[in-house]
C-alpha cells in the first residue's frame, strides 16, 4: 500500500517465547495481538515505509507444570563438586516471524538483558534489572513490565502507565529495576495438587523462579529489521534457562548425546535420588529412541530440592526445553518424571482442542514404555500403570472433548489409547511404522494439529482399520483393554521399527558462486549475496525393518523437505542447497545439525522506517492428575492479574 508522500507498511507480530514447540499441555490457543497503526512519515523528502513493533508482555508466565502421583524417596547418594557454572543464557528472534533472525551485526540488535538478584535479606521477592541496549536506528521505544512488577528505580525511562515505561531517547542503555514475588501457587486440589502448593518458590538459601519477561514496542529506520535478543544474567551464584532460573549455590553437570547438550543443575540443598550418570543415560536413551523430529540443541534441567518445600508438582517443563524435577524422583518408576518432561520437549506441534489429550497422553505413555525398554521396570509394572486408563471415571471421558475429562483422563486414558494406537500401527505395518510416525507428522505441521489430522497420520502409518480405532477411542467413551505380555511381545518384542540416523556426509558443507567453490569447515560460515550453500547429509536406517523418512532442511523459517525409503542397515546421501539473495545472519538446520551462515551485506535501504511488534506468549501446562489446566490458569491469573495464554514453538 503506497501513497504519494510515503508508504504505509504495518507489521503486527507476536513472538512465542515458549514455543517452537508447542509443549502446551493443555493446547492453549495463542491470542492475536491488536493491530498497531502508524501515520506516514517523511524523512529528508525520501518516501518511506512504516512498520510497528510491539513485544508487549502483559503478564508473567505460569509456564508448564507436569506432575505425577507417587511416593517420595530418601536420597541414596551425594554429588562430588564440579566447578561448573551457568550464569547466562540468551535467545534471539526475528521481530516479524518469531523465528531465527536475519541481521547484519550484533550492534544492530535490540538487546534486553535481565539481571536477577535473589536479595537474601528479602525472602519472598527477587530483584530484576532490565537493561535495554538500543541501536541508533531505533527512534522510539517503550517497555511493558509484568503486571505484578514493583518498580524500584529507572534510568532513561519515564512512566507512562502502571506497567509501561517510555525511553527518553537519549540514554543508549536505559534500565528499569523492579521486584517480583518469588512464590507462585496453585489453587487446585486433587490427588497430589492441594490448594496453595508451590510451582515456584524461595527459601532462605535458594530460589527457583520464573524469569520475568518484558515486552517492547517502538519504531526503527533502515533495513533489515533489528533482531530482538533476550539475555538473562544472575548476580551471584545461579543458573538460568530460557524461562526458569535457580538462584543459589549449585553444581552443573553436562552430558552430550545425539546432538543435544543436557545441563543438569544440582543445588547444594538437593538430595538427588539418582546418580547424574544414570539420569543422563536414561535421557540419552530417550533422545535416541524418540525419532519424532528435531531435537533441541540444549535441555536445561534443575533438580528441585524437595526438603521442607510444599511443591505442587513433581516436575515442570516450560519454554522449548527448560524443566525441573524434584530431587526425589526415581528412574525405576513407570511414571518416570524425568522422561515424561523430556518427552514434552520433543512435542513441536500446536494442538487444537480436540488433540490436546495427546500432549499428556503421549508423554505419560512414552515415559512408561521407554522405562520398560531400558529394563528399569518389568512388564507387570508397565501394565498395572497403563491399566489406570480402563478405570472410571477417566475411562468415561471423551479425549477429543476436554470438557468431559475426569480424574486426569488425558493422562490415564490418554496413555492407554496412545499405547493401543502404537501397538496396532506396529502390527499392521509389520514393524515399519509406529506411533512415532504420527508423532513426527504432528511435529512437522506448521499450523494447528487437529484430531482429523492425527487420524489421517495414523491411517497413513497403519491403515484405515487402525485409523478407525483411533477415532473410536478418542471421540467416544470406548476404551481399549490393556494388552498382555504375549501381545506386547508380538508388537514390540520383534523387529525394531525403522529408525533413521542423519549425519553430515563426507562431502559436508560447501559454497559455490561466481568467484569461488570450496568446502566450509567451521561455523559461522561466511558467504556473499548470490552464493549458494550446499549441505550433504547421510541418512541411515538403524532399525530392523524397512521404512520411509522425511528430512527437513530449514533456513530461518523456510523449509525444504526430502523423502525417501530405506531397507534396514542401508544408507544414502542427499544434498540440499540454498542461494542467499540478501545479506544477514541465517540459522540453518538439518537433522541434528544447526549452524550459522553470515551473508555479506549488499546495498542498504536507508529509507525504511518501521514499527515492530513482539509479544512473548504465555503458557500454562499442567501434568498433575486431578490438577486441571483451568485451575492452573485461575491460579496464575490470580497471581499476575492479566494472563496472555498461548504458545508457538521451537521445532
Amino acid at each position: 500500500m503506497s501513497r504519494q508522500h510515503g508508504a504505509l507498511f504495518v507489521v503486527i507480530l507476536m513472538i512465542g517465547w515458549l514455543c517452537s514447540a508447542p509443549v502446551v499441555a493443555a493446547g492453549l490457543a495463542t491470542d492475536a495481538p491488536e493491530k498497531v497503526e502508524s501515520d506516514d512519515i517523511e524523512v529528508d523528502d525520501i518516501e518511506v515505509d512504516t512498520t510497528t513493533f510491539d513485544t508487549a508482555s502483559t503478564a508473567e508466565t505460569a509456564d508448564v507444570a507436569h506432575t505425577h502421583a507417587g511416593e517420595f524417596y530418601e536420597p541414596v547418594d551425594h554429588l562430588v563438586r564440579e566447578p561448573t557454572s551457568l550464569l547466562e543464557t540468551e535467545s534471539t528472534t526475528s521481530l516479524s516471524t518469531g523465528e531465527s533472525p536475519l541481521q547484519t551485526s550484533s550492534s544492530d540488535e535490540i538487546r534486553l538483558t535481565t539481571t536477577l538478584d535473589r536479595t537474601p535479606n528479602r525472602v519472598g521477592t527477587f530483584t530484576a534489572t532490565l537493561e535495554v541496549r538500543i541501536p541508533d536506528r531505533v527512534s522510539e521505544l517503550s517497555v511493558r513490565l509484568p503486571e505484578n512488577a514493583d518498580v524500584q528505580r529507572t534510568r532513561g525511562f519515564s512512566r507512562d502507565s502502571d506497567t509501561t515505561y517510555d525511553w527518553d531517547g537519549d540514554m543508549s542503555q536505559p534500565t528499569i529495576t523492579y521486584r517480583m514475588p518469588s512464590d507462585q501457587r496453585t489453587t487446585s486440589d486433587g490427588p497430589i495438587a492441594d490448594d496453595g502448593r508451590l510451582l515456584f518458590t524461595e527459601t532462605s538459601d535458594w530460589a527457583l523462579v520464573r524469569i520475568p519477561q518484558a515486552g517492547v514496542s517502538g519504531r526503527f529506520t533502515g533495513s533489515p529489521e533489528p533482531a530482538l535478543v533476550r539475555r538473562t544474567r544472575i548476580n551471584g551464584p545461579g543458573a538460568a534457562g530460557e524461562r526458569m532460573a535457580f538462584l543459589g549455590e549449585h553444581e552443573v553437570r553436562t552430558h552430550r548425546a545425539h546432538g543435544q547438550t543436557f545441563r543438569l543443575v544440582v543445588p547444594d540443598d538437593a538430595r538427588l535420588r539418582e546418580r547424574p550418570a544414570d539420569l543422563f543415560e536414561s535421557l540419552a536413551s530417550a533422545s535416541d529412541r524418540l525419532r519424532v523430529g528435531d531435537r533441541d540443541s540444549e535441555v536445561f534441567m534443575i533438580a528441585a530440592p524437595s526438603r521442607n518445600v510444599d511443591w505442587a508438582v513433581r516436575g515442570l517443563q516450560t519454554a522449548e526445553s527448560d524443566m525441573y524435577v524434584q530431587d526425589t524422583e526415581r528412574l525405576d518408576d513407570p511414571a518416570n518424571v524425568w522422561i515424561h518432561e523430556y518427552v514434552h520437549t520433543r512435542q513441536g506441534y500446536r494442538a487444537a482442542d480436540d488433540f490436546e489429550w495427546f500432549t499428556e497422553g503421549s508423554a505419560t505413555y512414552y515415559a512408561a514404555l521407554l522405562t520398560l525398554e531400558e529394563g528399569r521396570i518389568d512388564f507387570s509394572q508397565f501394565a498395572s500403570f497403563m491399566q489406570r486408563g480402563e478405570q472410571s471415571p477417566q475411562a468415561d471421558s471423551r479425549l477429543s472433548r476436554p470438557s468431559t475429562w475426569q480424574n486426569a483422563a488425558e493422562y490415564r486414558k490418554g496413555a492407554l489409547v496412545a499405547g493401543e494406537i502404537d501397538r496396532q500401527i506396529r502390527l499392521s505395518s509389520n514393524g515399519e511404522a509406529s506411533l512415532d510416525t504420527a508423532f513426527a507428522d504432528a511435529n512437522s505441521r506448521p499450523g494447528e494439529m487437529r484430531a482429523r489430522d492425527f487420524e489421517r497420520s495414523v491411517g497413513d502409518a497403519g491403515g484405515s482399520a487402525v485409523r478407525d480405532e483411533a477415532t473410536r477411542y478418542t471421540t467416544t467413551r470406548d476404551v481399549p483393554q490393556m494388552w498382555d505380555s504375549e501381545a506386547h511381545a508380538a508388537a514390540f518384542g520383534g523387529l525394531d521399527p525403522a529408525r533413521f540416523s542423519v549425519t553430515l556426509a563426507e562431502e559436508g558443507i560447501s559454497v559455490s558462486g561466481p568467484d569461488r567453490e570450496r568446502t566450509l569447515s567451521e561455523s559461522p560460515f561466511e558467504l556473499a549475496v548470490n552464493e549458494t550453500l550446499w549441505v550433504t547429509m547421510r541418512i541411515e536406517n538403524v532399525g530392523e525393518t524397512a521404512g520411509d523418512y522425511t528430512l527437513t532442511f530449514r533456513v530461518n523459517d523456510t523449509d525444504t523437505e526430502h523423502t525417501g525409503r530405506l531397507d534396514p542397515g542401508t544408507s544414502e546421501t542427499h544434498q540440499f542447497s540454498h542461494t542467499f539473495d540478501a545479506p544477514g545472519e541465517y540459522v540453518v538446520s538439518v537433522g541434528d545439525e544447526t549452524f550459522t551462515v553470515v551473508v555479506g551485506e549488499g546495498d542498504s535501504d536507508a529509507g525504511l522506517i518501521g514499527d515492530i511488534t513482539d509479544q512473548p506468549d504465555i503458557d500454562v501446562e499442567v501434568d498433575t492428575p486431578g490438577f486441571g489446566v483451568s485451575a492452573a490458569v485461575g491460579a496464575i491469573t490470580a497471581l499476575i492479574g492479566v494472563l496472555v495464554i498461548g504458545r508457538s514453538r521451537r521445532r
